[in-house]
């Protein structure tokens, strides 16, 4: 019994053996014999942990994209770096490059000097071929460098070179140029650091791409997400006002003969010669029909959202400058159109009702992203626009279907609003830019504008109401 089990498990263990070998030696033949490096030739290694930390911070917080070293938009740089990562479009173009220092303290200077003069000329260049207007760059060496580097030069110059270091070993890292705004600072290079001195998990190349393309994909919207929970108060105080004058409007109806009597006294605008007095083209978008409570209640509602996303995404100023401005543009493209086509509409035909400048609002929204705020994210500024022309489908609509709608004061507020588009921007801080000082002054010159004339119409409506009174233009 021993013996004849002794026999079989030799047996087994030298057919196993067998089969062992047999099975190494098919996978050994599968390899082709260029897979394996030859002894001399390095084992090619990925990005070092502190650069892996550093560019997941680059693509999620500042929003720049990774660089193939074989992209051709980078080969001015002349240099092998670890890693890069830039800003490809927009009014501002950027770079980081990490990279590996000489270990001779002399060559390390003399390395980082010819980069620097490599990355300026990029960043020249850069500025031709993406159009913008300024270009930041920070090289940042993994290992410590000792020293400064004073470069004379214009600080008014679009291109910003620094340099920095940073030392896994301590969790270290020290400037050697100033860094430029809106890049990573010491304490941010110092953080990388530190991450990888601790021990921690750096993220792989392939985490970091993923970081990046779910940052871009998300279009960046957190500022918007921000801009979009603020309080419009401009919005809601157009609407109460709004609100109020239709309140009034009704508390006085039975002191005019007719609806159209009020409405006219009220500052509606008529495409008669008599009743084009010049403040009537803003003041006529500030009352609504009182015979008609659907009239301002459509408007009101159309308006807290329309208004509210001009507010939340090119600020109150814009909102009530472009509000009066194509208020005023729609109520002139309708009496100009009835005096070249009287057909237009019957003669001694009155307008009134804020829809021409909502109707500008939606002409505005249009345009977002497409001259104006092209750093506004890209799935952002699609739905607006996508919303903005659902609007506008609706009010073509409506106007076919209902009655009484001023479809020429629309289109004229629509094509006002696009235009205004191509010159305003969004705030700056969801990817538009401040407004410059002509065009704020301006917003507030047109606002005063609005101002006096709701002033001059409700003199108006108080010469009418006072005994035997007419009321100015009548």
């Amino acid at each position: 019994m021993a013996t004849g089990t002794g026999t079989g498990t030799a047996t087994a263990t030298a057919a196993a053996t067998t089969n062992q070998a047999r099975r190494v030696a098919r996978v050994s033949d599968a390899l082709p014999p260029a897979v394996a490096p030859p002894p001399d030739e390095p084992v090619p290694t990925g990005p070092s942990p502190v650069a892996l930390f550093l560019a997941q911070m680059l693509v999620t917080r500042y929003h720049m994209r990774l660089v193939d070293k074989r992209d051709s938009r980078v080969a001015a740089l002349s240099a092998d770096y670890d890693l890069c990562t830039a800003l490809w479009t927009g009014p501002r173009a950027a770079l980081v490059g990490v990279y590996d220092p000489p270990a001779d303290p002399i060559a390390a200077g003399a390395d980082l000097a010819a980069r620097l003069e490599a990355a300026r000329r990029w960043g020249t260049q850069r500025l031709k071929d993406q159009g913008a207007a300024s270009c930041d760059i920070l090289l940042v060496a993994t290992a410590p460098l000792s020293g400064s580097i004073v470069v004379q030069g214009d600080p008014s110059e679009p291109v910003h070179a620094g340099a920095a270091w940073v030392d896994a070993s301590q969790g270290a890292a020290g400037g050697l140029m100033p860094i430029p705004s809106g890049l990573p600072g010491l304490g941010e290079l110092r953080a990388a650091a530190r991450a990888v001195q601790e021990g921690r998990e750096a993220p792989t190349l392939a985490a970091v791409d993923l970081a990046e393309r779910q940052t871009v994909q998300g279009g960046y919207v957190a500022p918007v997400r921000r801009a979009q929970i603020t309080q419009p108060i401009a919005t809601y105080s157009l609407i109460g006002f709004f609100v109020l004058v239709y309140l009034l409007e009704l508390a006085l109806k039975s002191k005019y003969q007719s609806p159209s009597a009020e409405a006219f006294y009220f500052g509606a605008l008529g495409n008669a010669a008599g009743e084009r007095d010049w403040w009537r083209f803003i003041s006529y978008a500030a009352i609504h029909d009182p015979s008609s409570i659907l009239h301002i209640l459509f408007n009101c509602v159309l308006l807290f959202f329309i208004g509210r996303y001009v507010e939340q995404l090119y600020g109150r100023a814009v909102l009530l400058g472009a509000f009066v401005i194509t208020a005023a543009a729609g109520a002139l493209f309708w009496v100009g159109l009835s005096i070249v086509l009287p057909a237009v509409s019957p003669a001694g035909a009155l307008t009134l009702g804020a829809s021409g400048g909502i109707a500008g609002l939606v002409g505005l929204l249009l345009m977002l992203g497409r001259v104006q705020g092209k750093d506004v994210p890209a799935g952002v500024a699609t739905q607006v626009r996508n919303y903005a022309i659902i609007v506008i489908a609706l009010n073509v609509a409506l106007g076919f279907f209902i009655g009484g709608v001023n479809n020429f004061v629309h289109l004229g507020g629509v094509i006002a609003g696009a235009l205004l588009g191509l010159v305003l921007p969004p705030l700056h801080r969801i990817g538009g830019r401040d407004l410059a000082p002509w065009e704020r002054y301006t917003l507030y010159g047109v606002m005063l504008l609005g101002a006096v004339a709701i002033s001059i119409a409700a003199g108006n409506l108080v010469q009418s109401l006072a005994p035997g009174g007419q009321g100015l233009g009548s």
